[in-house]
C-alpha cells in the first residue's frame, strides 16, 4: 500500500496496523521519505537511523505475520528520541560540538523499554545544546523551525521532538523536561507534551541536565497517545498501574480548578491572558469547570530557587568538560554555565529546603483542587532570533520569560501536561493542566476531558 498520509493518532496508526491496513515497513518507509523531503528545512532531525528503522520494521512485520500474540504494544510505531538520549545503534550529540561522533555504548533505559516494545526509532532529534536552553538555536547544529511557520521557533530544548511530531515525520517522540523543555515546544508548535511526576520514568542513560529536576517524557498528538507511550516508558503497561488504562475510568466533573492568576497577570501577554480567558470561560459554559479559586505564591521566589537548584547542578555536571573543552560551547550555554557556577552551597541547601516547602504548599492545595490551569508559555512562538518580549512589566529576556508557567512544577516535581488549546493569529496556544504529586492517572483523566471539549471550540 501507498501511504500518502500519516494517521492522526498513534493510536489510530496500531489499530489499522493490526488490521493490516498497511505494513510496518510501509509505514516506516513513509516517515522516512517524509523526513528526507522536509527535514533539510525544519532541522528537526540530527541524525537519521534508515536501515536500522527498516530492519526493525521488518522484524515486527514477521511477528504480524508469524506469532501476533508476541507484539509488543507499540510495535510498528515510528518514534523519534531526543539526542541528549544514549542510543547504541546511533550516534548522540547531546547537541554538542564536543559529542558530534559520540557513540554510546548502551541505550538508555527508556529506549530499551521502546525496543521491547517494537517501536521504531527512526532517529535522533535536535535540541538545544546541552539542553540548557529554550529556543532551540543552536551554534553548532542551525536552529529549530517551527512546522506552523518556519520562521518561528519550536521552543525547546526538546524543539526537534516537537516539530518531528507536528510535522507528520513520526506518531511520537521522547523528550526531556527541567523548566519546561517538553511542554514549552508542545505549546508552541500545537501538540501534546507531558512532564510525569518526578521520578516515575527513569532517567540513566540521558546525559543530566540538573538531575533533581530531569524529567522524561512523550511529546504526542493526543493525550491518549501520551498515556499509552508513557505506559512503555515507565514498564506499566499491562499492569494495574497503567495510565492509558487509567483514561477509561469513570470521568472526575464537573471540576475544581485552581488558577496562579497574579503569575499570568504578570507575565503574561495581552494576546495571551486573554486567550486563556476565553478558554476558561467555555470550560464553565460546557459545564466541565464547577469551581476556580486562585492559587498563590512568590514568583520570583520560585524562580530563584529553582534556578539555584538547576545551576548548581548544571555546574557539576559541566565542570571538568569546561576545563576540558570550554572552548567548544555555544556562547549562550557557556555563559550560563559560568553563572551557575557562582551558586553557593548554602545557597543550593536552601533551595532545597525550600523546595520541600513549595511542594507541601501545593499538597495543601490538591486537598481541595482537582487540578491547575494556566497557559503553558507567556506569549506563542518567538520568531527565530528574538531575545526581548514586551508584558505588563515592560521588555523582558526571552529566556527567563518562557519558563515562568512551567519551572515551578519542575521545582516540585509535579506531573504537568501542555495539550492543544487553540490558535492566537494563526499560531497554537498550549493549556497547561498541573496535577498533585503521583496523581498522573488523574491528571491525564482530566486533560483528555479537557481536550475533548476544547475539541467542540475549535470545530
Amino acid at each position: 500500500m501507498a501511504m500518502t498520509t500519516l494517521p492522526e493518532t498513534l493510536v489510530a496508526s496500531l489499530q489499522m496496523l493490526r488490521r493490516r491496513a498497511y505494513t510496518a515497513l510501509e509505514l516506516t518507509n513513509h516517515c522516512l521519505e517524509r523526513i528526507q523531503s522536509v527535514n533539510p528545512d525544519l532541522n528537526a532531525f540530527l541524525s537519521v537511523s534508515d536501515d536500522y528503522a527498516r530492519q526493525r520494521a521488518a522484524a515486527v512485520d514477521t511477528l504480524y505475520e508469524t506469532f501476533p500474540e508476541a507484539l509488543g504494544p507499540l510495535a510498528g510505531i515510528p518514534i523519534s528520541i531526543k539526542d541528549l538520549i544514549d542510543t547504541s545503534f546511533s550516534k548522540t550529540t547531546y547537541g554538542s560540538q564536543i559529542y558530534r561522533d559520540f557513540q554510546p555504548q548502551a541505550n538508555a533505559t527508556v529506549v530499551n523499554r521502546l525496543e521491547q516494545a517494537q517501536a521504531v526509532i527512526v532517529g535522533k532529534t535536535h535540541l538545544h545544546e546541552f539542553a540548557y536552553g529554550i529556543t532551540n538555536e543552536n551554534p553548532h547544529f542551525g536552529p529549530a523551525r517551527n512546522p506552523v511557520d518556519r520562521e518561528r521557533m519550536t521552543g525547546g530544548s526538546s524543539g526537534g521532538s516537537a516539530a518531528s511530531v507536528k510535522a507528520a515525520l513520526v506518531l511520537a517522540s521522547i523528550g526531556t523536561d527541567t523548566g519546561g523543555s517538553i511542554r514549552i515546544p508542545a505549546s508552541l508548535t500545537g501538540i501534546v507534551g507531558y512532564k510525569p511526576t518526578h521520578g516515575l520514568v527513569p532517567v540513566d542513560g540521558v546525559l543530566p541536565l540538573a538531575q533533581t529536576l530531569d524529567h522524561v517524557g512523550p511529546l504526542t498528538r493526543t493525550v491518549r497517545d501520551a498515556a499509552l507511550v508513557t505506559d512503555v516508558l515507565t514498564g506499566a503497561h499491562g499492569t494495574s498501574q497503567s495510565l492509558f488504562a487509567a483514561l477509561d475510568q469513570a470521568a472526575h466533573t464537573p471540576l475544581c480548578i485552581g488558577i496562579p492568576q497574579g503569575l499570568i497577570d504578570r507575565f503574561g501577554t495581552a494576546p495571551v491572558k486573554r486567550h486563556f480567558a476565553s478558554i476558561l470561560g467555555f470550560l464553565q459554559e460546557k459545564g466541565l469547570v464547577i469551581h476556580q479559586e486562585e492559587i498563590r505564591f512568590d514568583e520570583n521566589e520560585v524562580a530563584t530557587h529553582q534556578g539555584n537548584i538547576q545551576g548548581a547542578e548544571a555546574f557539576a555536571v559541566h565542570q571538568a568538560r569546561l576545563q576540558a573543552h570550554r572552548h567548544l560551547y555555544g556562547a549562550d550555554v557557556l555563559e550560563r554555565l559560568e553563572t551557575s557556577g557562582q551558586v553557593s552551597a548554602q545557597e543550593y541547601i536552601q533551595s532545597l529546603t525550600f523546595r520541600t516547602v513549595f511542594q507541601r504548599v501545593i499538597e495543601q492545595w490538591f486537598v481541595n483542587l482537582d487540578v491547575i490551569l494556566l497557559p503553558t508559555t507567556p506569549v506563542t512562538a518567538p520568531k527565530l532570533g528574538t531575545e526581548y518580549i514586551d508584558i505588563a512589566e515592560g521588555t523582558t529576556h526571552i529566556r527567563p520569560l518562557m519558563t515562568r508557567f512551567t519551572n515551578p512544577w519542575n521545582l516540585s516535581g509535579v506531573p504537568a501536561i501542555s495539550i492543544p488549546a487553540g490558535t492566537i493569529d494563526g499560531l497554537p496556544f498550549g493549556l497547561q493542566l498541573v496535577g498533585g504529586m503521583g496523581r498522573d492517572a488523574q491528571l491525564l483523566r482530566i486533560a483528555e476531558q479537557v481536550e475533548r471539549c476544547l475539541a467542540e471550540r475549535n470545530e
